[in-house]
């Protein structure tokens, strides 16, 4: 195994320094509240199962929804990465 490899940092490739990993909110804004609460009120008042238990379920899944960034601070370059759970 090399260097670059056990190493836990990239090197951006704009700049050759080290990058951060960020994690952000996937679902910027107040949508998946909003989609939270219109499951709730569809599902007491209006339509029932049908239609307040989907969108209470896409509200859920939006709020939780995050993205994993590798960020470098010193040129700003970016890009987003696919990071598996590893426990």
């Amino acid at each position: 195994m090399t260097e670059a490899q056990k190493s836990k940092f990239v090197e951006c490739r704009q700049c050759g320094e080290k990058m951060e990993l960020l994690i952000s909110k996937k679902h910027a804004g107040n949508w998946p509240i909003a989609l939270i609460l219109l499951g709730v009120f569809c599902t007491l008042f209006l339509g029932g199962a049908i239609l307040g238990i989907p969108l209470l379920l896409l509200g859920i899944y939006l709020y939780t929804a995050k993205d994993t960034i590798s960020y470098c601070s010193g040129c700003g370059y970016h890009f987003k990465i696919w990071k598996a759970d590893r426990n």
